[in-house]
């Protein structure tokens, strides 16, 4: 958050404050006490009265306590210090990057595993390596939208500011599939002298490699995807 940010804050705090009851001006300060005493920093601190204030301050108006909206000092000091930390929102290349390999796993293990099944003979073109790769690719930018347009909303605590509603998030995730799959069918018209395909046994192998290689790094940079989030 930004200086001038805290700052306003901190002057609205210092504002509503003054409008407090003895009783709830009591309590901020015993608040602080524990915050202070548990190496709050400042900036969490403003931010914590921030929210805790203006309740406080309507609340009188209908007789409420501090005690009654927020339970004891104690208990609410707590749940400040030990607020559990909010996971940490990745960037659109993240979120591609791991959409995308996660795509490539699934089209390269089906590319495999589907033949061993099938009495009919597959497309191989649409099993070529290049072919997979763009559908991966463009796969895991068309989530991503979904995830950014949709799916974003039903985060905890997410901001509901433009979410839409059912039927035109119905549309968007329609819309965008189909561009995906439009982008899927022609690169299965990709040249098979540039559109290699491998064995059924090759293309597991692939995956599973893959696989490993999109483990480690979600492991290493803490990667939130957008495909699997609901």
């Amino acid at each position: 958050m930004e200086i001038e940010q805290i700052r306003d804050q901190v002057a609205e705090n210092r504002e509503l404050e003054k409008q407090l009851t003895k009783r709830n001006e009591q309590y901020v300060f015993d608040l602080k006490k524990a915050l202070i005493a548990a190496n709050l920093s400042e900036i969490d601190l403003a931010k914590e009265l921030n929210v805790i204030l203006p309740e406080l301050v309507n609340g009188q108006r209908t007789g409420q306590t501090a005690r009654q909206l927020f339970g004891t000092v104690t208990e609410r000091s707590d749940l400040i210090i030990n607020k559990p930390k909010s996971q940490k929102e990745s960037s659109l290349k993240e979120m591609w990057l791991d959409n995308s390999l996660l795509l490539f796993v699934f089209l390269t293990f089906m590319a495999g595993v589907i033949p061993m099944f099938s009495k009919t003979p597959a497309n191989s073109q649409n099993q070529g390596l290049l072919t997979i790769l763009v559908a991966s690719i463009s796969g895991g930018y068309a989530f991503y939208l979904i995830y950014k347009f949709v799916y974003r909303f039903d985060r905890p605590g997410a901001d509901q500011t433009g979410r839409p509603g059912a039927l035109k998030s119905m549309f968007i995730m329609v819309a965008i599939l189909l561009v995906w799959i439009t982008i899927f069918m022609f690169a299965g018209l990709i040249p098979p002298s540039i559109n290699i395909t491998l064995s059924n046994v090759a293309y597991i192998v692939l995956a599973a490699a893959v696989f490993l290689v999109r483990y480690l790094i979600k492991k290493k940079f803490g990667i939130r995807g957008s495909i699997l989030t609901r």
